[in-house]
């Protein structure tokens, strides 16, 4: 086992959860998208997406499918922790036990078939999914397994973990739940296969553009005249977007999802709920029914993980049955009043099987890699908002916390005892959190046009597809308001 960690990545040249999600970042032009692009270069849509991510990339299908025009207006090329990595975990288990982020993960992996199927991209790797732990620590999610009807099956010890996984090794007090249900998912190919279905629909386009301000104009009571991008004072309310090159995108509504970015740019642009009109702004009982934190109580949290080369001989020898697993390698903390997230994380990891990263991808060789992540949350400091943009990009320019990646390699030595690591590397993150550990999708602006999601709590990559029907339902229900 290689024990040296190769701290040589260089996020500062790959990783831009900025310019990915399309929001300004203090002044960085942007590059072209990715993603299919329809012809089309009409500036007026019903809805205008922020963010050509896992989220804004299904909210963007759901609601061309629903029958809405939709434009998706995005940053760039530019790498990011959210999209550009080869392997995000989906798994039917929620690791809290949460019944609604369970039922996502479900109605997600039933979707992939046809998702793929129809747009000709696969990013789905089904591998299996196992958590493991102390009896506390898997029953109420096994529960919901149950409930839900998801296959699985109950491993009684740790012995039982071992013979079912002979590459893992856990505490004899431990046991597993294991499906055949769960793997991983390619995030950058899943988008790409929502593009083309959008773009397929006949009323979707992607374009590129960082965009500085959303804001909300017009309005019957206003006066005549016309404002700046073409929308008539007196007209209905509409919501403007402009980007830094200097277009000005409008539509009846407008949807944020740009993960750590989602509440600086509703801060810089003035966005606020609607006190006139409360029950239309914060609750929305079709995407997040459960939340009650809102948008102000979201914390962006640093994360470190790590990814560690193994042989191909390896990756498909030993390791070619290794599920996506969550790992309880601490005893729960205390309940300091945190949410159920913030004492999860704590006390686990999540580990994926060896993936391929091909030449480049996070400024890695070329190899297979096992990912590992966890640990307790490391939240920014709050009280400097107004250098959200610059604090983020320092942390994503670094290798992440060094103390945190000396424990995740000693947790991933300890749990994978046999497996030759060639070099383990680390990389910077980033997560969301709220108080409640829930989805946060807040209405915002005159009338709850605007609605911000966020609060990923690092696991929206995954059921990305049906957060994003949810979040278009939302949005269908205000345009026929």
């Amino acid at each position: 086992m290689a024990r040296l960690i190769h701290r040589s990545i260089g996020v500062g040249q790959t990783a831009r959860l900025s310019t990915r999600f399309g929001i300004h970042p203090s002044g960085r032009s942007s590059v072209a998208v990715v993603a299919a692009m329809s012809q089309s270069h009409a500036s007026e849509k019903d809805v205008i997406v922020i963010g050509n991510g896992p989220i804004g990339s299904a909210v963007a299908r759901h609601v061309a499918e629903g029958g809405y025009s939709v434009l998706v207006v995005d940053g760039g090329n530019r790498l990011t922790s959210a999209s550009d990595d080869m392997g995000r975990i989906v798994r039917p288990l929620d690791a809290e036990g949460r019944e609604r982020w369970t039922r996502w993960n479900v109605e997600s992996i039933e979707a992939f078939g046809n998702i793929e199927t129809r747009s000709g991209v696969d990013f789905f790797q089904r591998c299996g999914s196992l958590a493991c732990g102390t009896g506390a620590f898997v029953e109420r999610p096994a529960r919901l397994l149950e409930q839900n009807g998801v296959p699985h099956a109950r491993l009684e010890s740790g012995a039982d973990v071992t013979r079912r996984f002979p590459f893992l090794s856990v505490p004899a007090t431990h046991v597993g739940v294991v499906d055949d249900v769960g793997g991983f998912v390619d995030p950058g190919a899943m988008i790409r296969a929502q593009n083309a279905l959008t773009v397929e629909s006949g009323r979707g386009d992607v374009r590129a553009g960082v965009v500085m301000r959303v804001e909300v104009v017009g309005g019957v009571e206003a006066g005549g005249g016309v404002e700046a991008g073409g929308v008539e004072t007196g007209s209905p309310r509409r919501v403007r977007v402009t980007t830094e090159e200097g277009d000005a995108f409008v539509g009846s509504a407008a949807v944020v999802t740009g993960g750590a970015y989602t509440a600086w740019l509703v801060r810089s642009s003035g966005l606020s709920r609607d006190e006139a009109k409360p029950e239309r702004t914060m609750t929305t009982p079709r995407a997040s029914p459960d939340a009650s934190s809102g948008l102000a109580r979201v914390r962006v949290s640093r994360r470190t993980v790590l990814l560690a080369e193994v042989t191909e001989a390896t990756a498909k020898g030993p390791l070619g049955a290794m599920p996506t697993a969550k790992y309880q390698f601490a005893p729960a903390p205390r309940d300091d009043g945190g949410s159920s997230q913030s004492r999860n994380e704590a006390m686990s990891v999540y580990v994926l099987p060896p993936i391929w990263y091909p030449d480049g991808v996070l400024g890695l060789e070329p190899g297979w890699y096992v990912k590992i992540g966890g640990g307790a949350n490391d939240f920014f400091d709050e009280d400097r908002a107004d250098d959200a943009v610059a604090d983020l990009d320092e942390w994503m320019r670094s290798d992440g916390d060094d103390s945190v990646a000396d424990r995740l390699h000693d947790v991933l030595v300890a749990l994978m005892p046999d497996t030759n690591f060639l070099s383990v590397q680390s990389k910077a993150c980033v997560t969301t959190c709220s108080d409640d550990g829930e989805l946060q999708c807040e209405a915002l602006g005159d009338g709850g046009v605007v609605l911000a999601v966020t609060g990923c709590q690092g696991k929206a990559a995954g059921p990305a597809d049906a957060i994003g029907r949810a979040v278009a339902s939302e949005v269908a229900a205000r345009l026929g308001a």
